[in-house]
């Protein structure tokens, strides 16, 4: 529910940035409980549509059933564990196992074995269905948590984000998919997160991309665990889109969605732990964290763009994914927010390992850094300092 943030004060210790332990506690107490993005409806539109993917150390899929219904599942056969499916398709006559043949139907039971009378005595089908997790959609977008039972609910965790809605579409041929960057950053994904949701430097770190965003000239606005970002440099109602931003997307001739001469809606949704959503005028993105080790976080950003557009993905990309290594120049010359961001998140990260390293006053204000301790509960509450 939205509520003000309160006076905000450091509640993580900076160990929890760098240790081992901690990382393996976050997997198993918070990752292994959490919601993430897997794909749009639009992927799986057909009975027997099927999209795998990976999260932290599962292997999942959504598949659509018979029933219309999407269902999720642990890509992972109850017989030795092969990954049942791979990529994405239609298994519409069932999903079978490619190591024995082993056959589930839609809705996750254990349809047959093969040879069942002469190598089995007796298998119980009815305890060997593929392992569920939870599954929820939202404005087209369909979200999976490993857990069956989550700790947060889906209709709680995506609670009140209507009244912060954007008008992006993906079934009407409005946008299409034109790809996906990875972006790989040396430092643990709290402080990518952290910085994320910091509005205190925009205005001075990013003020040849994204202008002069001062802590008077943004908001951040709580959601639940979930934080949405505004502009309101423009005065009226807030916008999705810095006066600078608009300006350098208008002028490198990116085309606007029809509609979107305004834009008031969130210009960054921060979903709790690892999904961000970045809805434009100029299209539609989907960012997910995928904490690699404490000090390695992966990012994988799906890009939707106006229908004939090709969106960000004009710039020239490289094979794997983008390093910080592998710039010609400097971060600050790229003319790239994201990069910036980058170049500053591995520069806290080397120094946190440092006896000198002691965090700061946080900076109150919805447009500065209140919404890094409304972060840092949400951690707290699914990774408590005591291990209880």
């Amino acid at each position: 529910m939205n509520t003000e943030f309160k006076p905000p004060m450091q509640l993580l210790p900076k160990e929890t940035y760098t240790d081992q332990a901690w990382f393996e506690r976050e997997r198993r107490e918070l990752f292994d409980r959490s919601w993430t993005y897997a794909c749009t409806e639009q992927a799986i539109v057909n009975p027997g549509d099927f999209h795998c993917f990976r999260f932290m150390d599962h292997s999942l899929f959504v598949v659509r059933g018979a029933d219309g219904v999407i269902r999720a599942f642990h890509n992972i056969c109850r017989h030795r564990g092969c990954e049942v499916l791979e990529g994405s398709g239609n298994t519409a006559e069932g999903i079978t196992c490619p190591y024995h043949r082993w056959t589930y139907q839609l809705g996750g039971e254990l349809r047959s074995v093969t040879n069942e009378d002469e190598c089995f005595e007796v298998v119980t089908k009815a305890s060997l269905g593929l392992n569920s997790a939870a599954v929820g959609t939202y404005r087209g977008m369909v979200f999976v948590n490993p857990s069956p039972d989550p700790k947060d609910g889906f209709d709680s965790w995506i609670a009140n984000m209507d009244d912060f809605a954007w008008p992006h579409r993906f079934d009407d041929e409005s946008i299409s998919y034109i790809g996906e960057m990875v972006y790989e950053m040396h430092c643990n994904w709290k402080v990518f997160y952290e910085n994320a949701i910091d509005g205190y430097h925009l205005g001075y770190l990013h003020d040849k991309t994204l202008g002069k965003l001062y802590p008077s000239k943004n908001v951040w606005k709580p959601v639940g665990r979930n934080v949405v970002w505004y502009s309101i440099e423009r005065g009226g109602e807030p916008q999705s889109n810095s006066i600078l931003s608009a300006e350098i997307a208008d002028d490198s001739g990116a085309p606007r969605l029809p509609g979107h001469e305004q834009a008031f809606y969130p210009g960054v949704v921060m979903l709790f732990p690892l999904t961000i959503l970045s809805p434009s005028p100029w299209g539609f993105y989907v960012s997910k964290l995928e904490p690699v080790s404490p000090e390695i976080t992966h990012m994988r950003v799906y890009s939707w763009a106006p229908t004939g557009s090709r969106g960000r993905m004009n710039v020239e990309r490289p094979d794997g994914p983008v390093r910080l290594s592998d710039l010609k120049g400097h971060p600050l010359d790229s003319g790239n927010f994201q990069i910036e961001d980058m170049w500053i998140c591995e520069k806290i990260q080397r120094n946190l390992r440092s006896p000198n390293y002691k965090f700061g006053p946080l900076a109150d204000g919805a447009g500065a850094e209140a919404p890094l301790m409304h972060f840092q509960e949400s951690v707290l509450d699914y990774v408590p300092i005591d291990g209880s």
